[in-house]
């Protein structure tokens, strides 16, 4: 990896993205991860005045930004080289049911207003959708899409059934529609969810329409509508065992069926 001599007199800045992206890297002159760090332990940036700031896109956390600087101040360039690194919280783990923290791409989740929600999107160089392939510049709509309902799940947990701290509900999904109008790239977006509908009049079932718009670069690069309801125990599970018994008596006679 070669690196551009920057001016002596001038801060310049350079992105660093995680090695999922080394495609978007190479098409936008930005750096991967594994390649910056290279470069800094063999001495590549050592010639330079700075300062030099090193932007963290997609992929890096602060687990891979404390490495760049430990690297950083390995080659005694501390100060010259500097990284921008926005470590907001991730989800809470009961907020998304997600059992690994690799898989939360929702940080710093804030309300604005009743009906407005804001978070940072947060995609680790290990997501799942990610780990079996990328091989694109942008990001792939599955992880725009995942994001919106990892955005929803928070915001009910977080804001709606955590009312009812006694109850652990199920969230089941009406439907979800998504509508892609730019590319998703892997640098900074936003993910802003507005609540359309919210049905709380029954504590045992709450329904909720709401809106998750992925922004980056002030473009909207999705737009998911959700209708969905939260379930408390007990109203569900009823019908769902009943419903997946016949699944598998039905799957078992079409086996016999067709031996």
């Amino acid at each position: 990896m070669t690196e551009p001599a920057p001016s002596a007199s001038a801060a310049s800045s350079r992105l660093v993205v995680g090695d999922r992206f080394a495609d978007f890297a190479a098409a936008v002159g930005a750096a991967a991860f594994t390649a910056l760090v290279r470069a800094l332990d063999a001495g590549d940036l050592d010639h330079v005045h700075g300062p030099v700031h090193v932007v963290a896109g997609q992929g890096i956390g602060a687990y891979a930004a404390a490495h760049l600087r430990a690297a950083i101040e390995r080659r005694g360039l501390t100060g010259r080289v500097v990284v921008r690194h926005t470590a907001a919280a991730p989800a809470r783990r009961h907020d998304l049911h997600k059992a690994r923290e690799d898989n939360v791409l929702v940080a710093g989740l804030t309300r604005i207003d009743d009906e407005t929600y804001e978070a940072q999107l947060r995609v680790h160089d290990h997501n799942e959708l990610l780990v079996d392939v990328q091989d694109r510049v942008h990001v792939q709509g599955m992880v725009a899409i995942e994001a919106a309902r990892q955005m929803f799940l928070a915001v009910t947990e977080r804001y709606y059934t955590s009312r009812w701290p006694q109850q652990r509900y199920y969230i089941v999904l009406n439907s979800l529609n998504t509508s892609f109008t730019n590319f998703l790239f892997p640098v900074a977006a936003t993910l802003r969810l507005t609540v359309t509908r919210a049905d709380l009049t029954e504590p045992s079932r709450l329904a909720f329409g709401v809106t998750v718009q992925v922004e980056q670069a002030g473009r909207v690069a999705a737009r998911v509508d959700a209708d969905f309801a939260a379930f408390a125990p007990g109203l569900l599970e009823d019908k769902e065992l009943r419903r997946a018994k016949h699944a598998a008596a039905a799957a078992a006679d079409a086996a016999l069926t067709t031996a």
